[in-house]
């Protein structure tokens, strides 16, 4: 690197081209990065949703699921598997290990189920394999309405034109409809007629399928020609249905119209959904995996505007979900900070040089940097997102402190050695070299273990990980560049009185404010020198109050975000309809918008994978942050809003209170954990005693169990003699039953292109209790007449469960709950498995925590191995750097003494450990690592140039005070703005950098004290080592001056330049070896002079270069 600095000192003008062309590279990346919320992560993960009409939970797990999770198990790659079986659906969710390709795996089950149909029931639906991940959840949501406007035609206008011109979008994948009805033709039939006719709803349902049908007939050749027959026998019309022959009796023909109605109507409502309380449907857009989200929205917007004139008159939309809208504040406030954080750091050195050229050449290295790394991101497939600018936002501090290291010390080579600018800028750059490439090099040891966690955080992290590394890295070539050059260029020596230049006047540091600052921090390192072992009993016990600290603070997963937005997520009793569960929704959301900061509310209700008929969500949204109080916060309004339903609202109802997903999706609980075993019924004690336990808790809300009883059922039992004795089978009466009741899709019915289902069901008057008894069912014995379901069946009333669960295939109940802000998830994650251990249930029923809650343990051991591999990494650099074993020990013993700061500053602050925070302390580490290395560098250096070691390490550090502080202020001042913002992402802002902020400056002092302190107790150690060994080896003290060390003391390789400390430099100037007495003597000899030490304690180290025999120092 001192070749390069030569090289650019001699050549600015090549110099300048090379930095140029890093940010015409950079400058040109930038528009290709793509703008999105998170990294771009694949989470393998597989749905498998199957459908059978008028199925019971009980049956689809025993014939759907069962079979469906046998199949697909023996799929490679498996994490976990689960499922949830409720009327009428099946779904099973597959998780993958996150190394495992997300599209192979979804080929890979698609196959598996392939094997699974023939085994599953006859009338179940194809299962639909879809895979989901973080960028299949829905990136945009809006609804379509219109007054006086049939919810069908609104449909139908999202069905037929709105979803295909969206779908047709680059990077748009799915666009789900809710809410909606579509036409259908409805074909109601009469019972009494039925049994008049003597038909059962079998026969209308195959006759319909004989005499509406389109059947192909072949081809044949006529002369040169040939034709192609095809059957066209599909109605074209209701009355073309209605005129279809079902049956002939007695030579009369009985007509689809002699026994149902046949109406051109809509399908059976399986979802709602309103904005305000007015009808509408909701279309749910998910991307293409891989597609940027704000480009895709992007283009949706653009695409509505376009054919917003050919809406018909009364349509409107109305975005209620846009991820586009965080993500495009927070990563604007994030580019915010960043440029205001450049600016404070400029300005931090220009109050400490007083010289603005200094300033502007520090400025400098940010947007070169910074620029520079555009370009290597872009190489790595990055976007600019929340991680990767916070990345560089961090790094704004970083980026600088290598240029002001250098600058200040060019700067001191001017002040005080009185060498022209290219002797002082060579000079002081190399004589700084070793410290800038320690510490950029071990920088980069700290994060790039967080680009290769494991697990999700690791996947997320990667680009945080990757970009800090590649800004230090250039950070460190434009020191080494760009820096000296321009030193060389554009620095006058200062004069003794005020220039017009913008210099200081010649004002020595050791004048005004910092000179009395450096002098009392000289008198606390003497003293300290003088009493090492309360120094190193204060850091013991500094160190002992990082586990009360940490166990007061706790640990959350991600830090409270406030979105303007919320979800209410309401399951009334079972047994409730959709009308009944929307009408109660909407009493809610009128309540709910009395609040001043609620500004819509839109509700949806069976739009789970379920179509649970009982339950909806309310989706709230508010006023901007911006204009609301700072009372009034997203999660005061969520207090209030569960203070509402409490007190207004039955009892009974089931409520879920939740921000919505951070990686999309609706509603969330933050605290999920799953009860295994064999026994229902001891799974449901189970699950609610620790319900129980948690709404007893303070700071929990939201306790809910999986266990949803009492959903009113009417069984039919078929008295198999009585049946087989007049000819009716199980099967005939099971489709009666699911015909006239639930309604079975039989044909089609073909209109302008488009082909609408004919449906099949009773009317509805006849869909009650009293009327089943009376539906006719086929017979095979023609003398018996007419069979009703009554003589053949017996009803009884009764309950089920809403849902069966499974959990890795057994049986399973999960525990829900919502965090209050403040409540620590790892505190409560605890609560919850003492609840469980309580109850002594045995080694057959196991608990363990899904989702989010699972990933917070995870979180903690990623970067417990990330922490420890940076620092192995970086204590191998430094020894390298070092050529020492011990002198990388001084230097990284300031790290663990910032943890309980840091901590500190978290509990000040009202923040947790969560995934940012603990970034912050990754940063923290490497900032004060930083100034370890500069002291113990620099002590070394004077060491080796003859000066005692006391003198050496309090001089090394007065010297290094300035440099030390104008980077921790720089630093400190870039992240302001993150520690200070309020806005959109503003609790992830001060996650980050309240940590490092607060960690810094707590620390600042004893790390100070602790290095120089440390340095003096591992050299006794070395000395003691040596002496050691001269007895047991009988080594004399001539070898080991020439250079048979153990390379643990200050003349080690790493610092054989010129005997003195410093470097050649331009035009036979002798390098610095000299510094203006400020406290203490600073007796710097030139090689050979005789240095004169009280005690053997403070002996000079042996020169790097052998100067003439010197007289040994007295002791």
């Amino acid at each position: 690197m001192q070749t390069l600095a030569r090289i650019c000192i001699q050549r600015p003008v090549f110099a300048t081209v090379l930095i140029l062309a890093l940010v015409v590279v950079g400058l040109f990346a930038i528009p290709n990065l793509g703008l999105d919320r998170f990294p771009n992560v694949d989470f393998p993960s597989v749905t498998v949703t199957t459908t059978l009409q008028g199925a019971t939970p009980e049956e689809m797990d025993s014939e759907v699921t069962e079979e469906i999770e046998k199949q697909v198990g023996s799929v490679s790659g498996i994490d976990t598997i689960s499922s949830t079986s409720s009327e009428g659906v099946s779904v099973v969710t597959i998780q993958f290990v996150l190394e495992r390709n997300g599209d192979e795996a979804a080929q890979d089950v698609r196959s598996k189920i392939d094997l699974a149909i023939p085994n599953l029931p006859e009338d179940a639906e194809r299962p639909i394999v879809q895979k989901f991940g973080s960028d299949a959840a829905p990136i945009m949501q809006f609804t379509l309405s219109a007054e006086n406007t049939s919810i069908r035609d609104l449909s139908e206008y999202s069905d037929k034109t709105l979803r295909p011109q969206l779908e047709s979008i680059n990077g748009v994948g799915e666009v789900q409809i809710i809410g909606g009805r579509l036409r259908q033709i409805n074909v109601l039939v009469d019972p009494y007629k039925l049994r008049s006719f003597g038909l059962t709803a079998v026969g209308v349902r195959d006759a319909l399928r004989r005499q509406n049908q389109q059947v192909p007939g072949g081809s044949f050749d006529e002369g040169e020609r040939r034709l192609s027959v095809r059957t066209q026998g599909r109605a074209t019309s209701t009355e073309e249905l209605r005129q279809l022959v079902i049956k002939d009796q007695s030579g009369s023909p009985v007509r689809l119209g002699d026994v149902a109605t046949v109406e051109d109507g809509e399908e059976e409502p399986t979802s709602l959904a309103s904005i305000n309380n007015k009808p509408a449907v909701v279309l749910s857009v998910r991307k293409q995996s891989g597609a940027n989200s704000v480009a895709v929205i992007d283009a949706i917007k653009a695409k509505l505007k376009e054919i917003q004139p050919t809406f018909p008159a009364g349509y409107t939309t109305f975005i209620t979900n846009d991820q586009s809208v965080f993500t495009k504040a927070a990563v604007a406030a994030v580019q915010e900070h960043l440029i205001l954080g450049s600016v404070l750091a400029a300005l931090v050195v220009l109050i400490f040089l007083w010289n603005w050229r200094s300033t502007l050449i520090s400025a400098f290295a940010i947007p070169s940097s910074i620029i520079a790394t555009f370009a290597l991101m872009y190489s790595q497939g990055f976007t600019l997102n929340v991680i990767t600018l916070l990345a560089l936002t961090l790094a704004v501090g970083i980026v600088i402190d290598d240029a002001i290291i250098v600058i200040e010390n060019i700067y001191r080579y001017l002040d005080e050695k009185g060498m022209n600018p290219k002797e002082a800028a060579l000079a002081a750059t190399n004589e700084i070299g070793l410290a800038v490439l320690a510490t950029t090099l071990s920088l980069v040891a700290v994060f790039l273990p967080v680009a290769f966690m494991t697990g999700i955080v690791g996947r997320f992290l990667n680009s945080f990980g990757l970009t800090m590394a590649f800004a230090i890295i250039v950070s460190l070539f434009v020191a080494f560049t760009l820096t000296p050059m321009l030193a060389s260029q554009w620095l006058k020596a200062p004069k003794k009185t005020a220039g017009a230049d913008g210099g200081h006047g010649g004002a020595s540091k050791q004048s005004g404010v910092f000179g009395a600052l450096e002098r009392a921090y000289a008198s606390v390192l003497r003293w300290s020198l003088r009493h090492r072992w309360v120094v190193v009993l204060i850091c013991i016990g500094t160190l002992f109050t990082t586990v009360p600290l940490g166990a007061r603070v706790g640990g959350n997963f991600l830090p409270d975000e406030d979105e303007s937005q919320f979800i209410v997520s309401v399951r009334t009793k079972e047994g409730a309809n959709l009308a009944a569960t929307q009408s109660l929704l909407s009493r809610i959301a009128d309540d709910l918008r009395k609040f001043p900061e609620v500004t819509d509310t839109i509700i949806t209700v069976g739009s789970d994978p379920q179509q649970t008929q009982n339950k909806g969500d309310i989706l709230v949204k508010m006023r901007d942050i911006s204009e609301r109080k700072t009372d009034n916060s997203q999660f005061d309004l969520m207090a209030r809003a569960r203070t509402l339903v409490k007190e207004h609202y039955p009892s009974n109802l089931r409520t879920l209170v939740s921000p919505p997903n951070a990686f999309g999706g609706g509603a969330q609980a933050g605290l999920q954990f799953v009860i295994t075993g064999p026994d229902n019924r001891t799974l449901a004690d189970a699950a609610n005693k620790v319900v129980a336990g948690l709404k007893a808790t303070p700071g929990i809300a939201d306790a809910d169990t999986s266990v949803i009883v009492g959903k009113p059922e009417l069984s039919a039992t078929v008295d198999r003699t009585r049946a087989g004795d007049i000819g009716v089978g199980v099967g005939d009466v099971a489709s009666t039953l699911r015909i006239l009741v639930a309604g079975e899709d039989v044909t089609d019915f073909p209109q302008n292109g488009e082909q609408y289902d004919i449906n099949v069901r009773s009317l509805p008057r006849f869909r009650s209790n009293a009327s089943l008894n009376l539906f006719a069912v086929p017979s095979s014995n023609e003398g018996v007449g007419s069979v009703t379901v009554d003589q053949v069946t017996r009803f009884a009333e009764g309950t089920a469960p809403s849902t069966v669960e499974r959990f890795s295939r057994q049986r399973s109940v999960t525990v829900t709950a919502n965090l209050v802000p403040g409540t620590s998830a790892q505190t409560v994650q605890g609560k919850v498995q003492d609840l469980l251990k309580q109850q002594n249930l045995g080694l057959q029923y196991q608990g363990q925590f899904i989702g989010q809650s699972r990933e917070l343990g995870k979180t903690f051991v990623a970067f417990g191995v990330a922490f420890l591999l940076s620092i192995i990494f970086m204590y191998l650099i430094l020894a390298a750097q070092f050529e020492s074993w011990l002198h990388p020990i001084t230097i990284l013993i300031s790290l663990p003494l910032t943890v309980p700061f840091a901590i500190l500053s978290l509990l000040i602050t009202g923040n947790s450990l969560n995934i940012y925070s603990l970034l912050g302390i990754l940063v923290l580490f490497g900032i004060v690592k930083k100034n370890s290395i500069l002291q113990v560098d620099h002590a070394n250096q004077l060491r080796a140039g003859g000066l005692p070691r006391e003198q050496a390490i309090v001089q090394a550090s007065q010297d290094r005070l300035r440099p030390i502080l104008m980077t921790t202020i720089a630093f400190v001042a870039g992240l302001l703005p993150l520690v200070l913002s309020s806005g959109v992402g503003s609790g992830t802002n001060r996650a980050t950098g309240g940590v490092i902020v607060g960690g810094q400056l707590l620390s600042l002092g004893l790390t100070l004290v602790a290095t120089p302190v440390f340095y003096s107790l591992f050299d006794d150690i070395s000395l003691g080592t040596k002496r050691l060994r001269k007895r047991l080896f009988g080594k004399s003290e001539e070898d080991e001056e020439n250079g048979e060390s153990d390379g643990d003391g200050p003349g080690g390789a790493a610092h054989r330049t010129n005997g003195t400390g410093g470097s050649p430099s331009i035009g036979g100037a002798e390098p610095r070896n000299e510094e203006p007495g400020t406290g203490g003597r600073r007796e710097l000899a030139d090689a050979g002079r005789r240095t004169t030490a009280p005690d053997d304690q403070n002996a000079a180290a042996p020169p790097l270069v052998s100067p003439p025999r010197r007289a040994e120092p007295q002791s």
